[in-house]
């Protein structure tokens, strides 16, 4: 999926949680960062993504292929848990955007090794064509159920 739907859709999961979370503000604002950083983090294994196209990043991409070990429930409970050490929301939201990119990813014709170190199966759902027609109504579906959540915050 291109970096647009996965922008998007992290914005309707958040708001999603926004509405119907019970915490404090900041802990919200926390849970939001995380959430957003995870879904563009996971696409650093490209050099084509827009977090993977920065030149420090390119020496990881020589050791981790596109969609390989980086794109698993692993290495997202990995890397959750180490945040929820310093702080439990950003873990926690770094796990659900991680795993709201991994479930796009899922929807493509490459998908993913999700199970990874357990399977070496590549994991695909539907198979849509990234980028294609089908990405293009999703992507406009969830930004206009975005706005929906945004006008509803603003007004109620």
């Amino acid at each position: 999926m291109l970096f647009r739907t996965h922008f998007t859709f992290a914005a309707f999961v958040y708001l999603l949680f926004f509405s119907f979370l019970e915490i404090s503000f900041l802990n919200k604002i926390i849970f939001g960062i995380f959430l957003f950083l995870s879904t563009i983090f996971v696409d650093i294994d490209s050099s084509k993504s827009k977090l993977g196209s920065y030149w420090i990043f390119r020496p990881l991409q020589l050791f981790f292929s596109h969609r390989g070990m980086i794109h698993s429930l692993f290495m997202a409970v990995i890397l959750s848990f180490v945040l929820f050490i310093f702080n439990n929301n950003a873990g926690v939201g770094f796990f659900i955007g991680y795993v709201c990119h991994l479930f796009l990813d899922i929807l493509t014709k490459r998908g993913v090794f999700l199970l990874w170190p357990l399977s070496k199966k590549k994991i695909v759902l539907i198979g849509l064509r990234a980028g294609g027609l089908i990405e293009e109504i999703f992507f406009v579906l969830i930004l206009l159920v975005d706005l929906y959540f945004v006008f509803r915050l603003i007004l109620f």
